[in-house]
């Protein structure tokens, strides 16, 4: 099964959640992440994790499995990247 790390980069102003940059979280397919996970900032990442999961690839990036830079919709203080690791 594919897993994936949402990885917090940046923390600019105030995150409900109290997400600090090097947080670290672990989803495998499509399911949501295995800790409780922002729902606002889910609704943002999860279309990223679609298409990685189904072969999408951003060469533009260092690592064509990843897309950094995503921010959460709330004012996006809080900026994720996400991550294809290899299968399980």
């Amino acid at each position: 099964m594919k897993r994936f790390e949402y990885m917090v980069e940046k923390v600019s102003g105030y995150c409900s959640c109290g997400y600090k940059v090097g947080d670290v979280f672990h989803c495998e397919g499509m399911n949501t992440p295995t800790a409780p996970f922002c729902g606002r900032a889910y609704m943002a990442l999860f279309p990223i994790q679609v298409a990685l999961h189904n072969g999408a690839r951003f060469h533009f990036e260092d690592n064509p499995k990843s897309k950094r830079n995503l921010a959460c919709p709330d004012n996006g203080y809080v900026v994720f990247c996400l991550i294809l690791l290899e299968d399980k």
